[in-house]
C-alpha cells in the first residue's frame, strides 16, 4: 500500500481535479488548431 493511499473521497476529488484541468488542455490545442487555420487562410489571402 501507498503512503499516500486514498479513500473514495479522496478518489473522487481526485478524478474531478484532473477531469477539469484535461479539459483546459484540449480547449487549447482546438483553439491553437483554430487560430493556426486562420493565420493560414490569412496568409493565402494576402499572397493573392
Amino acid at each position: 500500500m501507498g503512503k499516500y493511499q486514498l479513500d473514495y473521497k479522496g478518489q473522487a476529488q481526485v478524478e474531478r481535479f484532473h477531469e477539469k484541468h484535461s479539459k483546459v488542455k484540449s480547449d487549447k490545442k482546438a483553439r491553437v488548431q483554430d487560430l493556426k487555420a486562420r493565420f493560414l487562410d490569412k496568409v493565402k489571402q494576402q499572397g493573392k
